[in-house]
């Protein structure tokens, strides 16, 4: 990543926690939880295990892990982030945080049992890179979470068709539209991440599988607890005739424009409810991948 698009990741990312409420940032947590439940996986199993939280954002996941028994460092680019994740943290000893890039990550090898990278690998220049990161930390024998953006779908092709027009208008207009819009503070983390992120890399499965297994991964894709816009084409629809409210809410002609995108592909996706492929594509992969043991590895 050029460090013009990695100081702007961090900044921006740095920015859209801040201003969870206490509410959200503990539902933010507690989402980590339900989504490991929702999927069969025995929370217990973090007891006394040494956790990588790589690219922390506001520190949530680190702090479920912590929560749940776990030591965790919670490691990212934004120096803002920290100073965020740091203040939700204060009080849990078994904790803590240290700034670093996912793609040179700052601890040895086989450093930890467990390694979160939840929405961040889809935001580098390279996931390839970023894998061999993941894993050279990771002992042999340990488990990785991902979660990765999936391909297709109707939302993010509307993203794609409205990210120049927001790129021209900026940062503080879609703020104000999205406030006009009358939607919450993690609506507004959610869209101008999606909007203004200098890196954006959809996944297909058939290729993330590939990658696991070439680095000696056994790959277990989720697919329960999905309780945000990919849970349902409903949902879905809903996300997007947000992105309309948004686009009703700014001024002038690129803001009429991006509003007549966007009520064309809420047309198009009411018109596909029942085809769950073409309205949300693959959603987001979100995969816990097991290492082979060393002596497997050795083998």
């Amino acid at each position: 990543m050029s460090s013009a698009d990695e100081r702007k990741t961090g900044e921006l990312f740095g920015s859209l926690w801040s201003r969870l409420t206490d509410q959200q940032y503990r539902e933010s947590v507690d989402l980590f939880r339900s989504r490991f439940l929702a999927n069969g996986f025995d929370l217990d199993w973090f007891k006394d295990k040494e956790c990588l939280d790589a690219g922390t954002g506001s520190g949530r996941y680190a702090v479920s892990m912590a929560l749940h028994g776990a030591t965790v460092v919670g490691c990212d680019i934004s120096e803002s982030g920290l100073v965020t994740a740091r203040e939700r943290a204060e009080g849990i000893p078994n904790l803590s945080f240290k700034f670093g890039s996912v793609l040179d990550l700052p601890f040895p090898e086989a450093s930890f049992d467990f390694v979160c990278c939840a929405g961040v690998l889809h935001h580098t220049p390279s996931i390839a890179r970023g894998l061999d990161e993941l894993t050279r930390v990771l002992r042999p024998g340990g488990k990785l979470f991902l979660l990765l953006y999936g391909a297709g779908g109707l939302r993010w092709k509307l993203i794609a068709a409205l990210r120049p027009i927001c790129d021209e208008l900026g940062i503080g207009a879609i703020d104000q539209a999205i406030a006009g819009a009358g939607l919450p503070a993690n609506n507004r983390k959610h869209f101008l991440d999606d909007l203004f992120v200098p890196i954006q890399t959809l996944v297909r499965w058939s290729d993330l599988s590939v990658w696991l297994s070439q680095r000696g991964y056994i790959a277990d894709r989720w697919t329960g607890g999905r309780f945000d816009h990919e849970a349902s084409t409903a949902a879905q629809l809903e996300d997007m005739e947000k992105l309309s409210r948004i686009f009703h809410n700014v001024h002038g002609p690129l803001g009429a424009l991006g509003r007549d995108i966007a009520d064309a592909f809420c047309a198009t996706a009411r018109a596909a409810l029942q085809d769950e492929r073409l309205v949300i594509g693959e959603g987001n992969h979100r995969v816990l991948a097991s290492r082979a043991p060393a002596n497997t590895a050795a083998a």
